[in-house]
């Protein structure tokens, strides 16, 4: 009876972390599309595990409950489909893009024609159909190995020390594939195999992913440099290589640019372009890659002030309308629609 009452708490456990981690995920700042997918997932996975856990310990469960769980999985092949696509956008400097929305509009309507046909009153349809969902899911997981393999070169770090985000987005993969596994099997195992699959992996590779992160963020960051301090020729020469990226290559276009990124194009540490940073331009990496994007801003605004305003956040770097608003009036003191107004051919023919 212990060990039962235990392997059920440990089930919902994995259910209830997994809730808790969708939170932070997606309050994480800055915030990124990645993010909100891996999130999304976590989520859908959440519900998807404890429905798992209640139905192998309460086979008289609701059957609405049921079939929740079952429109949880219509979600968690897409969303991992579309973790592991933004994250590998993100490392190739790509604009993440609106076709997430197809793909989730997709899962959506599955999901709203069965809520026009119920578990409750279709109930061997619904049985039939957990075969099908199980297809769709392994669907997304081919499409997700795909772009795997294709950009194998950019994930796999030119053979240096994997990142750890990196680590994350595969560990993430890897689990979705054995929760798929683990529920397709479940006439030969038992059930509650899908739920404890899903504590070992995902939550093991999060928990792991944050515990690293914590213990790599330097305790005093007045002593980060001490054994770093680079010559005035040194530094001068690291500008130039982040000035060129910058200009040239026009690298704060990536929405998921990184310290760690930056760093590596330019041929040098992440402790020594903030050292540069900060004592070149006094300027943390954040403000310097902001005030890039929003000089970009000021001139799309201005060529094409037909554009929404949306559209023009995205084309210049930024993951969200609320953080272009806020970073264009920190940085030009005023908001984008007040400066697109003054930049107008009738307010310039009028000041003129």
């Amino acid at each position: 009876m212990i060990a039962r009452q235990l392997l059920f708490l440990f089930s919902a456990l994995g259910a209830i972390n997994g809730i808790f981690l969708a939170v932070y995920f997606f309050s994480r700042r800055p915030r990124c599309l990645a993010d909100c997918m891996l999130g999304a997932l976590l989520l859908a996975v959440g519900v998807r595990t404890a429905k798992s856990a209640f139905l192998y310990f309460n086979p008289a469960i609701a059957l609405e409950f049921r079939q929740l769980g079952l429109s949880a999985c219509l979600l968690i092949g897409p969303l991992t489909y579309l973790y592991v696509r933004s994250f590998l956008a993100g490392l190739a400097q790509l604009p993440a893009g609106q076709a997430w929305r197809w793909h989730l509009g997709l899962s959506f309507l599955l999901i709203g024609i069965g809520v026009a046909f119920p578990y409750t009153a279709y109930r061997s349809v619904w049985n039939l159909s957990s075969h099908a969902i199980h297809v769709f899911w392994l669907c997304y997981l081919l499409a997700a190995a795909r772009l795997l393999w294709q950009s194998r070169r950019a994930w796999l770090n030119d053979g240096h020390r994997m990142a750890t985000s990196t680590m994350l987005m595969l560990s993430v993969f890897a689990g979705s594939c054995i929760m798929l596994t683990a529920y397709a099997s479940t006439p030969f195992t038992s059930y509650i195999v899908g739920a404890l699959s899903f504590t070992f992996s995902l939550h093991v590779a999060v928990m792991v992913f944050l515990l690293r992160k914590e213990i790599m963020t330097p305790a005093d960051p007045q002593q980060k440099y001490r054994h770093t301090r680079l010559a005035h020729a040194d530094g001068l020469a690291v500008l130039a290589a982040l000035e060129q990226l910058m200009t040239g290559q026009k690298s704060y276009l990536n929405p998921n640019l990184t310290l760690a990124q930056l760093a590596k194009r330019a041929g040098c540490t992440q402790a020594q372009v903030s050292q540069v940073l900060n004592d070149k331009l006094g300027k943390s990496f954040t403000t310097y890659v902001n005030e890039y994007r929003i000089t970009e801003a000021k001139q799309v605004l201005s060529d094409e002030p037909q554009l929404n305003l949306d559209i023009v956040a995205e084309r210049c770097g930024f993951n969200s309308s609320s953080t272009f608003y806020s970073t264009f009036k920190k940085v030009a003191g005023q908001t984008p629609a007040s400066f697109r107004a003054q930049s107008s051919p009738a307010a310039r023919a009028i000041s003129a």
